[in-house]
């Protein structure tokens, strides 16, 4: 970019900032598409109390209590995985910091080294591996 294009995107992502609005190429706040609900929302909202009504959501308990967001853009299959085994109380069976024994990203790495999951993703059979390998009854179909 030129210095003129640069100081064109800095003025726009302050702009953005200000204004609440996400900053030019940022993913931050994307509209879903329309095929999706949104949690949050009024229609989001009355599916959830449904299903709570009806008795459905007692894996939403468990699952949200661990929730936690990926450390990294690539590790989305990682952390999905942290959230699963976390929340069916799997011992990671070694520490994570001091004593806390609690599975993160860091810590899956048993059948894809972590630097090669941050510059390639993971297939569905490696993440099976993954859970498998860490107490889980895993397999990819």
């Amino acid at each position: 970019k030129t210095k003129s294009e640069s100081q064109e995107a800095a003025a726009a992502a302050a702009a953005a900032a200000g204004s609440g609005m996400p900053a030019p190429g940022s993913l931050y706040m994307r509209p879903l598409p329309e095929v999706c609900i949104a949690y949050g929302s009024e229609e989001g909202r009355a599916r959830f109390a449904r299903a709570l009504a009806a008795g459905t959501l007692r894996s939403f308990f468990p699952l949200s209590q661990q929730f936690r967001t990926q450390d990294d853009p690539a590790f989305c299959g990682l952390s999905t995985l942290v959230n699963v085994l976390n929340a069916l109380a799997i011992d990671p069976r070694r520490g994570w910091k001091g004593p806390w024994r609690w599975f993160h990203e860091s810590m899956l790495d048993c059948c894809s080294p972590l630097d090669v999951v941050r510059r390639r993703g993971i297939t569905f059979d490696r993440l099976a591996c993954l859970a498998t390998c860490n107490g889980a009854a895993a397999f990819a179909t």
